[in-house]
């Protein structure tokens, strides 16, 4: 039996995910989900449940509204929901979705570390401090597995291969530099804090289009 309104949100979710570089099987290990399981969800074959949906938004860095059908317009159109019971449902799903870091509370830990700003971190300069610190960014987003290094790529303006191999050449620094080692357990431990306490700051809008 068709479901619109499942056939519109798994298509909004493929789409979404091609566009973050993602595979299928990227996907459902950073969601937990298992890979046929999800496989199924994302084609349809299996109805997409809350639960499943707010697991894979949060791993794609993206809004309920993002992938949720906004009207009844079009040749399919969407049969009319109680906006009501899914604000409900939504709110109730969102109590039980796992407080994981976000990609702004590790830029700010890393700005903060190496005593530098946002827009320094981002900018076009190659200064050895700034890079560094976007080097340790890519690290510890690497080892989160709910992000990916193309959502950082587009927070710091830079490529995505270009990360990838700073990263190889940092962690070769790693076997000697003891004070850059320092610098990243310091960074880990506060994003560890963060992740006990759940105080997650709200990303700015900047970050949710990075994402």
């Amino acid at each position: 039996m068709e479901n619109p309104v499942n056939d519109f949100v798994c298509a909004s979710i493929r789409k979404h995910r091609m566009a973050n570089g993602l595979r299928v099987a990227d996907m459902a290990e950073r969601t937990g989900i298992p890979l046929g399981s999800y496989s199924c969800l994302e084609t349809g074959r299996y109805r997409m449940s809350l639960e499943n949906l707010f697991r894979i938004i949060h791993v794609l860095g993206v809004e309920i509204a993002e992938v949720w059908p906004r009207d009844e317009s079009g040749p399919r159109p969407v049969k009319k929901i109680d906006k009501a019971f899914v604000r409900k449902a939504i709110a109730k799903a969102r109590k039980h979705q796992p407080k994981q870091i976000s990609l702004y509370d590790i830029l700010e830990v890393v700005c903060d570390e190496f005593a530098v700003t946002r827009k320094q971190l981002s900018s076009p300069s190659r200064r050895r401090d700034l890079a560094e610190a976007r080097t340790v960014a890519a690290v510890l987003t690497r080892e989160q597995r709910h992000l990916t290094l193309v959502s950082l790529s587009r927070a710091l303006c830079r490529d995505v291969s270009t990360l990838g191999h700073c990263m190889r050449r940092l962690e070769d620094r790693l076997t000697y530099d003891r004070h850059l080692a320092g610098r990243i357990r310091s960074a880990r431990r506060r994003l560890k804090v963060l992740h006990i306490k759940g105080a997650h700051r709200p990303r700015p809008e900047d970050d949710r289009n990075a994402q």
